[in-house]
């Protein structure tokens, strides 16, 4: 069999679903074949192309946790400048006549004119 059998996704599934259910019956490979007339041979293949996907799969999902947690610990370091004072404290009036208002922060930006990206 040609890497390309294994990329075919009717197969995929179909196999991945055999292997799933032979998991949770508790049965070990050569008896789980014999019940569903499988190749066992045919299906230790299968098992460990699905095997090393969900390996990368999982690495894959690590990866980009690790990226989610370096990226919420960037924190954004504020100046103590005088002119960054003024400015932080023009939009903190803003935000906060915005939550007196009750208008959401589209029609606030909208209504005075000003990006509601930097509102945000």
């Amino acid at each position: 069999m040609g890497p390309k059998h294994f990329e075919n996704r009717a197969r995929r599934e179909w196999w991945s679903i055999h292997v799933e259910a032979w998991r949770r019956s508790g049965l070990g490979i050569r008896k789980y074949c014999r019940q569903h007339r499988l190749s066992e041979n045919t299906f230790r293949r299968w098992l460990n192309v699905l095997a090393d996907a969900k390996s990368l799969q999982a690495q894959a999902e690590l990866q980009r946790e690790e990226r989610r947690q370096r990226h919420r610990k960037r924190r954004i370091r504020l100046s103590t400048g005088i002119r960054s004072k003024a400015v932080q404290a023009y939009w903190a009036m803003h935000v906060e006549a915005m939550n007196w208002s009750g208008m959401g922060l589209q029609a606030y930006a909208w209504a005075h004119g000003i990006s509601r990206y930097s509102l945000r």
